[in-house]
Order: structure tokens, then sequence, then C-alpha cells
């Protein structure tokens, strides 16, 4: 995935430039989301991203961002509770991220991939 950070510019009339945000605040935004759905246990990821994730914290767990085209894509890496329908929390992880980072942080999204790693009890 690109580390690359994504500029929104300004969409109000005689205003120039614009904001740009690090992929690193865009994976808080989802990771934060995502560990607030119900039936996310945990969020996960594979060893050596581990060794990454020191450097940008815990919030970014099982979270990865890609920028393409002035929009962000995010992965997520999720363990879930055994017994729910996974489906129906998958839609409704995907929402959230949405809502969070789309809605609250202004964030355009390009796609949500969610991939069950693991079940827990």
């Amino acid at each position: 995935m690109s580390s690359s950070d994504l500029h929104i510019p300004f969409s109000s009339p005689g205003l120039d430039g614009g904001i740009t945000v690090a992929h690193h605040v865009i994976a808080k935004l989802a990771g934060k989301a995502a560990r607030a759905t119900y039936g996310v246990v945990a969020m996960q990821e594979p060893p050596i991203r581990k060794l990454a994730r020191i450097f940008r914290g815990s919030l970014t767990e099982g979270v990865e961002v890609d920028i393409e085209d002035g929009a962000a894509n995010i992965g997520l890496h999720v363990v879930m509770e055994r017994g729910v329908n996974l489906a129906q929390v998958t839609a409704n992880l995907q929402e959230q991220v949405r809502y969070q980072v789309g809605e609250v942080g202004g964030v355009p999204l390009r796609e949500i991939r969610v991939r069950v790693e693991d079940l827990q009890d």
C-alpha cells in the first residue's frame, strides 16, 4: 500500500489551497471506527507490519491505506466474534468506517476492503 498523503482541495470558489491529511491519520480514524463496531474483537496484521506499527501507534494495527487519484482505499484485517453474522458485521463495519473517515473526517473514499483473519469466542 502507498504511504503518500492525501491532498483535498478546498471546494469553495475563491479559496486557493486545501488540506493535506497524512495516511496514518486516515488509518487511525478507520481503526477507531472498526474497533467500535459490534462483532469486531480485534485488529490483526502480518508480523512484519507489527514492527512498523511501533512507530505509528496501536490504532493503525490491521489497517492499510492506499491513496489513489485523490481518494483513499482502506483495507481492514479484523478478528470477529464467533457466532456473529459475518456478512452483517462486515456491512456494519464498512458503514462505520465510511461515516467516520468519509463524513466526519472529510476524506474521499473509493473502497473499503475487509478481510476476516480469525474468529474468537
